[in-house]
């Protein structure tokens, strides 16, 4: 495994320094102002194919042009990047034999599986954070984006339908409640009125009636001749008489007629809080529904993460964060968690097997110690920029210090 990483005149860096790492770990060293930095940054442009973290100023003073180039005998590749004073720099990607690649942002994306990770930046993420580190570099089954757009919009949904809930159950607490023996269906005065013309009809041939059995009586007195006649004649009256006091009374027509607007008052009420009470049911079954629909996206999430399969297998999430070994990420112990964030780095089928670690005074000398033994065992070329001196005993790491900008001694 031959790799070279050379930087030329960009930022501190003065004139050119080349790094041929003889082991799988080289440790960019040197106090504040040193350069190291600058090594390390222009390393990391070098490789991201967007170009995005381009500084304003990256040539150093007194230069016109600024190189980052870095070459790998074994993959058949050459990368540089060139920053010029005076025009637009540009990335190129070569084979060895000089052939120059088309669409080099393309051809570094797929050296890098998308972009170089830093397993220390992940160490120092939050925790929702690193969750969103871990996930992007897993492989799960479902869109974890669409399953969280479908989510909100489920989330919307059931407080919309929650605030229709809230309405609907002041409407129908500002509504009287109906009384349990009110009738359904409203009563109708004209046909009190005609049932009432009835009964004084009634009323007024039960006189005629009256009148005729008086004349029957003086008649009888009057014509005995004709007693017999008469005599039926009452009967007849005296039946058709009888037949018509089988008729309603008449007073208790009137008092429904007086109760009227109040019974249908009443009726309409009722018909208003059974309609409120029928729209707020349905309204909570509608909320219930959305519920419902956010309880199923939940567990398809959760069956979803427990079939994901992540670059090491104590890694997990949660819904606060990343856990090792059953335990929040941060509460593990420093070696597990750094070979967490070294495996989450190294995670995917990236050609170019490369790990840039910028904040490497936060590695301990386990943790250096660690980091060295996982790239030999994957084949990792690790540059780390630190500024202690304090590396362990037995790390088999190449260190090179830089000052004022170039390789010291």
């Amino acid at each position: 495994m031959t790799k070279t990483f050379s930087v030329t005149n960009y930022k501190g860096i003065r004139g050119e320094v080349t790094i041929a790492p003889e082991g799988n770990v080289a440790i960019i060293a040197g106090p504040n102002g040193s350069g190291k930095s600058s090594f390390i940054d222009a390393i990391a442009e070098l490789f991201d194919p967007k170009g995005t973290k381009l500084t304003p100023r990256p040539i150093h003073d007194g230069a016109d042009e600024a190189t980052a180039e870095f070459t790998d005998t074994d993959l058949g590749y050459r990368v540089v990047r060139r920053w010029k004073k005076n025009g637009p720099g540009e990335l190129s990607v070569y084979a060895l034999d000089g052939a120059k690649y088309d669409k080099p942002s393309e051809r570094i994306a797929a050296l890098v599986g998308g972009l170089l990770f830093d397993p220390v930046r992940f160490l120092q993420m939050s925790a929702a954070d690193q969750r969103d580190a871990l996930l992007a570099k897993s492989t799960i089954p479902v869109d974890l984006d669409q399953l969280e757009a479908r989510k909100r919009g489920a989330e919307e949904a059931r407080t919309e339908k929650g605030r229709e809930v809230k309405r609907l159950e002041g409407a129908l607490g500002s509504l009287p409640k109906p009384d349990a023996d009110a009738a359904d269906e409203e009563v109708s005065a004209s046909q009190i009125i005609a049932r009432i013309q009835e009964a004084e009809e009634r009323s007024r041939a039960i006189a005629d009636a009256d009148r005729g059995l008086e004349q029957a009586a003086a008649e009888i007195t009057r014509l005995e001749a004709e007693l017999e006649n008469w005599r039926a004649t009452r009967e007849s009256r005296a039946a058709h008489r009888a037949t018509l006091l089988q008729g309603e009374d008449v007073s208790e027509l009137r008092k429904q007629l007086e109760d009227v607007e109040a019974t249908n008052a009443a009726i309409r009420a009722a018909k208003q809080y059974k309609a409120a009470a029928d729209e707020l049911e349905a309204a909570r079954a509608a909320h219930q529904a959305e519920q419902a629909k956010l309880d199923a996206i939940a567990e398809e999430k959760k069956a979803a993460l427990a079939q994901a399969v992540f670059p090491d297998a104590l890694l997990g999430v949660d819904d606060d964060g990343v856990t090792l070994g059953g335990v929040p990420f941060s509460q593990a112990n420093s070696a597990a968690r750094v070979r967490a964030a070294f495996n989450v780095a190294t995670a995917g089928r990236q050609e170019l097997r490369l790990v840039i670690v910028k904040d490497g005074d936060l590695l301990d000398a386990e943790s250096l110690a660690e980091i060295d033994a996982i790239a030999a065992e994957r084949g990792y070329t690790v540059l780390i920029e630190r500024g202690r001196p304090d590396v362990g005993d037995g790390l088999l790491a190449q260190v090179v210090t830089l000052a004022d900008g170039t390789v010291a001694g």
